[in-house]
């Protein structure tokens, strides 16, 4: 039986968290009822969700996606040797390789490589798992693990048509968004994105002097009534329309927003009526707090839109550098096209690694896993927010994240909190991130601040945010 052929059957697992549901249902999850009452901007509160949407991943008709395609991307042409290297997939092992221009394995020092699990358990690599772990690989990735990959995305995101959807291994999910961007955006392109956001992500397009175009959060994240605004008065002036939309939609960077369901429905729309990429940012999607997963913008792709970018970096190991991204095949094999001149491919090791243990977990493993790190998040979240409401009561504005590893705050009284953060909280050994560099435009003034609750132990979380607080009211009477 295949790794997860039976993923979507015994989900109702007895695990710490309530029951975990993998393929949700088109109802808004729970995360409609926890915009905060006391949000620091206005809670939004839909009449009615829209009716479901059609999640057939059938794509019915073609993009022409040279329109996305910038003039560098365009002329990049396959490298005849790596594509030497895809061949050998599907060739038989008795084949004699002369025209491959790889180091010999032999010659390598190791001869296995084991890894002790948490639990006790080892993952051991040798023959010739360690031979591929140790090799050059495909730009693409390696297939076994792309072969799971894909049957995890259509457990988490529905039947996917794979004749014209694909998977390709990057290092990390920075990488894909770096390659894609790269791809597409020419000098002075027009792109949407939160506000505030992920700063990964905005700075990979200063190269290009994009037009960034900032859309506000509310508690349930970006305001789709703001891109309608945007989109239709450029329309209207004759402006360029962006071609891309970049969203962090499940427990975002750094503002801890989840957009439900019907928003994503919505701004599908725009993104097919406009002409426009969906750029599916989701690192946090498996550290939501939710009874069910959210809907994704994968799921509801029925045109080939969407450009997702998963990572394994906040689930299994940020050092391991791998992620991946799921998206038309004719964009992804640009992205290889870039590849095969750049990194050339995602570290084998980490990838033959990861395979590994994937497939010795299984589904029931799999699914343990992710419970026990959403119930380690979970309870962190809790004792911050527990000091949180003990110390910054009257100082801060906030709501509490449904997932991540962020929360958000306002300060009250201050229009800029930068010299809070970079002198006084410094001065007493806090370290925060100022809400100045986590905004779409950077030179503004910010009163926000942006709070990781992932590392800090309960009494260093008490500890920080009294003194946070202790620095504020010096901050107000300076």
């Amino acid at each position: 039986m295949s790794f997860m052929k039976t993923l979507k059957k015994n989900i109702s697992m007895k695990l710490n968290m309530a029951q975990y549901q993998f393929y949700s249902s088109s109802k808004e999850s729970a995360s409609m009822e926890r915009c905060s009452v006391d949000c620091i901007v206005p809670e939004y509160c839909p009449e009615e969700p829209l009716p479901p949407y059609n999640q057939n991943s059938a794509i019915p008709f073609e993009i022409d996606y040279s329109y996305f395609i910038n003039e560098i991307s365009s002329k990049r042409q396959s490298s005849k040797l790596r594509e030497i290297t895809r061949l050998l997939e599907k060739l038989p092992p008795d084949c004699i390789k002369f025209g491959v221009g790889v180091p010999n394995v032999q010659t390598f020092p190791f001869k296995k490589i084991s890894v002790e699990l948490i639990t006790g358990e080892n993952i051991k690599l040798q023959g010739q798992e360690l031979s591929d772990a140790l090799q050059y690989l495909p730009s693409v990735g390696y297939r076994p693990l792309i072969n799971i990959l894909e049957e995890i995305q259509e457990s988490f995101h529905g039947p996917q048509n794979w004749s014209k959807r694909s998977i390709i291994m990057t290092s990390g999910a920075q990488e894909g968004l770096s390659k894609v961007v790269e791809m597409c955006v020419r000098c002075n392109d027009p792109v949407i994105m939160p506000d505030p956001v992920y700063t990964g992500a905005v700075d990979l397009f200063k190269p290009y002097s994009a037009d960034i175009i900032p859309i506000i959060q509310d508690s349930c994240g970006v305001v789709v009534e703001e891109i309608e605004k945007v989109l239709a008065e450029r329309k209207r002036k004759m402006l360029p329309i962006p071609k891309m939309i970049y969203l962090n939609p499940t427990a975002s960077n750094p503002a801890g927003t989840t957009l439900p369901t019907h928003r994503k429905r919505e701004i599908y729309k725009l993104a097919c009526e406009y002409n426009m990429l969906i750029l599916e940012d989701d690192p946090y999607y498996y550290l939501h707090f939710e009874k069910e997963n959210p809907v994704s913008f994968l799921s509801m792709d029925t045109e080939g839109r969407v450009l997702r970018f998963d990572s394994f970096s906040k689930i299994m190991s940020s050092g391991l550098r791998v992620g991946f991204i799921t998206g038309p095949k004719t964009l992804l094999h640009r992205v290889e096209l870039h590849m095969q001149t750049s990194s050339m491919h995602t570290s084998s090791l980490s990838q033959v690694l990861l395979y590994k243990l994937l497939s010795h977990w299984g589904k029931d493993g799999l699914i343990s896993h992710f419970m026990h790190v959403k119930n380690f998040y979970k309870q962190k979240l809790d004792y911050m927010m527990s000091a949180i409401n003990k110390h910054l009561n009257g100082l801060a504005e906030w709501y509490e994240p449904n997932g991540g590893m962020f929360l958000w705050l306002k300060i009250i009284g201050l229009n800029d909190a930068k010299k809070l953060v970079t002198t006084r909280c410094l001065e007493k050994c806090i370290i925060l991130a100022p809400g100045f560099a986590l905004s779409a435009i950077p030179e503004n003034p910010s009163p926000y601040i942006r709070l990781s609750y992932s590392i800090a132990s309960p009494e260093e979380v008490d500890r920080g945010i009294a003194l946070l607080a202790e620095a504020i009211r010096e901050e107000l009477l300076d």
